[in-house]
């Protein structure tokens, strides 16, 4: 008995409608375990029968191992499903996996519509799904946290700097040691778009990063798997994730992955720009697009003589404004494009370049959509912390000095349309005109 009123007490929470009620003492039997049950609704001067439900009472009794047909694992419990195959239909409501809910016209007879929702046993199986797989994340969490104490612990390194580059990595990961799940899980510090499962994957690499880059001074990425794991295999253990763990431990760190020894990541990002650039094996003039390697960025220092740093989105942008004849020398300019996406690299020159030079403004420049506001952000983040004029490139050719009042002004212009930067691109004239503003 009390089996059923689970049964009924899971339509009446999640299936039926409030002021809504199931008539139980009332239903018809269809087979031994099929009932259907009508769903009434009482008012201060009505009673009438809005629908019904027909429904397994004892089938998420049964003590097997039986899993649900593939496309019911995909239900969730407000789906209302149409299924045109009746004895299909009828299978899985005597398996208990699903339900028929019928509903009328306010007559209590016509038939309005017909749909299938999700049954007890199909909830309850779903349910315990969940929770194993939640306590299989807990279990590789708790694993995770054994094994970065072992790690730190017995963490030796002969190369100081190496070491003191590594700390804030190590830092992290003490950190996460005392992490709950559910604190991994709304960590910020991690794509929030990632599961628990890929984030404590993450961790991982990140062990097995901190153990190699301590003991080598340069090593290629299929060592870090491999060494971490051993065995067959093991090498290609983060191969999913490749960009976006790098990615990822170079936010963390503050520091190229070459800098930390990696040496082969697999591809080399280029940094496209125009201006005077000097670094210690190479110097470029003001004149043509050129174009640096993260790893020559990783390597160099570079300084510039120009005084005012153009951050381009797009290369269109770039190759313009370097094709305009002594514009680039005439207005002490550098510009760089960041190619859609602030790179790590991309900040790591940034700074360098600041840090070596005198430039006095930053002039940003970025289409006009959801994207584009978030890559100006990312560029002014990436040089607040240097005494520099900052100038946001409007649509209408105008100058904003004040970041709020550019999100501002987006925000409202997003409301109404969206442009790319090459169709307000202008002429010399304009540009000088930014450079003086």
């Amino acid at each position: 008995m009390i089996a059923i009123e689970n049964v009924f007490e899971y339509v009446s929470q999640y299936i039926i409608k409030s002021g809504e009620q199931l008539d139980t003492d009332n239903y018809t039997r269809i087979t031994s375990s099929v009932v259907e049950v009508g769903i009434v609704k009482w008012t201060a001067r009505t009673f009438r029968k809005v629908g019904t439900l027909t429904l397994s009472l004892t089938a998420h009794l049964q003590e097997d191992n039986q899993t649900p047909d593939m496309p019911l694992l995909k239900w969730t419990l407000g789906k209302r499903a149409i299924i045109e195959d009746d004895l299909q239909a009828f299978e899985w409501i005597n398996m208990g996996w699903i339900m028929k809910e019928m509903r009328f016209e306010r007559d209590g007879r016509t038939i309005e519509r017909v749909h299938y929702r999700m049954g007890y046993r199909l909830f309850v199986y779903l349910q315990n799904k969940i929770d194993q797989e939640q306590q299989e994340r807990i279990r590789q969490f708790a694993s995770y946290q054994l094994e970065a104490q072992k790690v730190l612990k017995d963490l030796v390194s002969n190369n100081r700097e190496r070491e003191a580059i590594l700390s804030l990595l190590t830092h992290h990961v003490s950190v996460s040691m005392y992490w709950k799940v559910e604190e991994l899980a709304g960590s910020d510090l991690l794509p929030l778009s990632w599961s628990t499962v890929k984030k404590i994957k993450f961790l991982l690499f990140l062990l097995a990063f901190i153990m190699i880059s301590s003991c080598k001074a340069a090593f290629d990425w299929k060592e870090i798997g491999a060494q971490y794991y051993g065995g067959i295999g093991g090498s290609k253990a983060f191969d999913d994730y490749k960009d976006e763990f790098i990615s990822s431990l170079e936010e963390w760190s503050g520091q190229s992955a070459e800098i930390l020894g990696l040496i082969s990541p697999g591809k080399i990002t280029p940094l496209y720009f125009a201006g005077h650039l000097s670094g210690h094996w190479s110097c470029y003039q003001a004149g043509p697009v050129h174009a640096l390697t993260d790893l020559s960025i990783a390597q160099d220092q570079y300084s510039t003589d120009a005084t005012t740093l153009w951050l381009v989105e797009n290369r269109g942008i770039l190759t313009r404004l370097a094709a305009e004849r002594d514009f680039l020398r005439e207005t002490g300019s550098l510009i760089v494009c960041v190619d859609g996406h602030l790179r790590s690299s991309h900040k790591r020159f940034i700074h360098n370049s600041l840090i070596n030079s005198h430039i006095r403004q930053v002039i940003f420049w970025s289409d006009y959509d959801e994207d584009g506001l978030l890559i100006a952000g990312e560029m002014a983040e990436v040089v607040s912390a240097y005494p520099l004029t900052l100038k946001w490139i409007c649509h209408d050719h105008k100058v904003m000095k004040d970041w709020s009042n550019y999100q501002q002004y987006m925000r409202a212009l997003l409301q109404e349309v969206r442009l790319e930067q090459e169709l307000i691109l202008g002429e010399a004239e304009i540009w000088r005109q930014w450079i003086n503003h």
